[in-house]
């Protein structure tokens, strides 16, 4: 008897930290920005990013990066255009941004 209540309790145990740990790695919430969609670097390497124009100038940490499906109509229909973009931050695949975002949708043009 004390051996079946010992493994339950294992098995309970292990499947708590299991489900804990892919709440873990779940994306944050939606959020939104807005700023300008520009055209960054010389093709064929060139990144759509989102620049905010409240940031302080300078300090580099107000250019989003942009990825994701939305990312090709963005930089054709968009560029040079203030926006506003729903989304998640994501982490970053290139050291030359320290910001990104996957919008989801694109919520208004100003």
């Amino acid at each position: 008897m004390g051996k079946l209540l010992l493994s339950n309790l294992s098995l309970m145990l292990v499947l708590l930290v299991a489900g804990q740990g892919c709440a873990m790695g779940s994306r944050p919430g939606s959020v939104t920005i807005t700023g300008t969609i520009r055209l960054v670097g010389n093709a064929p390497f060139a990144r759509v990013v989102l620049t905010q124009e409240d940031s302080v100038p300078g300090s580099g940490e107000r250019d989003y990066l942009l990825i994701g499906p939305l990312q090709e109509e963005l930089r054709k229909q968009y560029q040079g255009r203030l926006i506003t973009l729903e989304g998640t931050p994501c982490s970053s695949p290139t050291p030359q941004f320290t910001k990104c975002f996957e919008p989801t949708r694109i919520i208004a043009e100003q």
